[in-house]
């Protein structure tokens, strides 16, 4: 039997080239899968081994009122029993699918699951992605507040995802124009007041997170209402700044202090259209 010369052609009309994807999609789930494996981890293995397992060597958390090496501060710390528990409901990734950030509730009991948990509060981690392919946290901070009156929200992913960014950008100029923006906003929050500061880097859309301590979460509009009445100055002293291979997400943690009672701060930015915008901050100085 033969077939009309046209046929191939018509198939191919049909039936369209096979065109393989390259989102970010399983960059962000592979982010979000390390930090639910982390928090798996911290219940079966216990708070220490936990942290060793998944914080990089480079490394830092916030404990004793200052920012310490964080693979070596849990490397030392003793075994105990005490159950630490949390889950991320927000996600962020790097166009470069190497650089993220998760977030969400952490619950602390003394010894068993069994109790009423002693502490709330809200996580950030910030995690890389290692040479050899492993997701591994860069800082680990956060804030506490009371018992929540129902729990916080699940992960909800993006239903799209933009298309990986394969080409690195120099990390030197995006570090630079990132460590113009912090100083700005430093210089804003402690010659005038937070509002001032985050007017010129809040984003358009609601995609924003501001973290307070002896309080659950702001986001969206009820961040933008936050910023609106932060009247307070702030002396912060920025301690590191480090943005993506990508250029399009970076982060600055250091020290904050108010009414002389010196704390800590993390803020996560994105660039978009190309200007950079606050995108997290977690804020451990109370203002009461």
């Amino acid at each position: 039997m033969t077939f009309p010369l046209f046929l191939p052609v018509l198939f191919l009309l049909i039936i369209p080239p096979y065109q393989p994807t390259n989102t970010l999609q399983a960059d962000y789930e592979a982010l979000v899968a390390a930090e639910r494996g982390f928090a798996k981890a911290g219940l079966e293995k216990g708070i220490r081994d936990s942290f060793v397992e998944n914080l990089d060597e480079q490394s830092v958390v916030y404990a004793g009122n200052q920012f310490r090496p964080g693979k070596a501060t849990y490397e030392r710390a003793p075994k105990g029993t005490e159950k630490l528990t949390w889950r991320p409901n927000y996600a962020e990734i790097a166009a470069s699918g190497t650089l993220g950030f998760t977030t969400g509730p952490f619950e602390f009991r003394p010894k068993t699951m069994d109790e009423e948990p002693v502490a709330y509060g809200q996580f950030t981690s910030v995690w890389h992605k290692t040479a050899s392919g492993d997701w591994k946290v860069l800082i680990d901070f956060g804030c506490t507040h009371p018992k929540p009156a129902k729990p916080g929200p699940d992960l909800n992913p993006p239903t799209r995802f933009s298309n990986k960014r394969m080409i690195a950008s120099d990390t030197t100029v995006s570090n630079q124009e990132l460590r113009q923006v912090e100083a700005a906003f430093v210089q804003t929050a402690r010659t005038k007041n937070l509002r001032d500061a985050y007017r010129s880097v809040l984003p358009a859309s609601d995609s924003i997170r501001l973290l307070r301590e002896g309080y659950e979460r702001y986001e969206g509009t009820a961040a933008k209402r936050l910023a609106d009445r932060s009247t307070q100055p702030v002396d912060y002293q920025p301690l590191q700044l480090i943005t993506s291979r990508s250029g399009d997400l970076g982060f600055c943690y250091g020290y904050a202090t108010f009414n002389h009672k010196k704390n800590a701060y993390l803020r996560i930015w994105r660039k978009r259209s190309g200007r950079w915008q606050l995108a997290h901050e977690v804020l451990t100085v109370t203002f009461s």
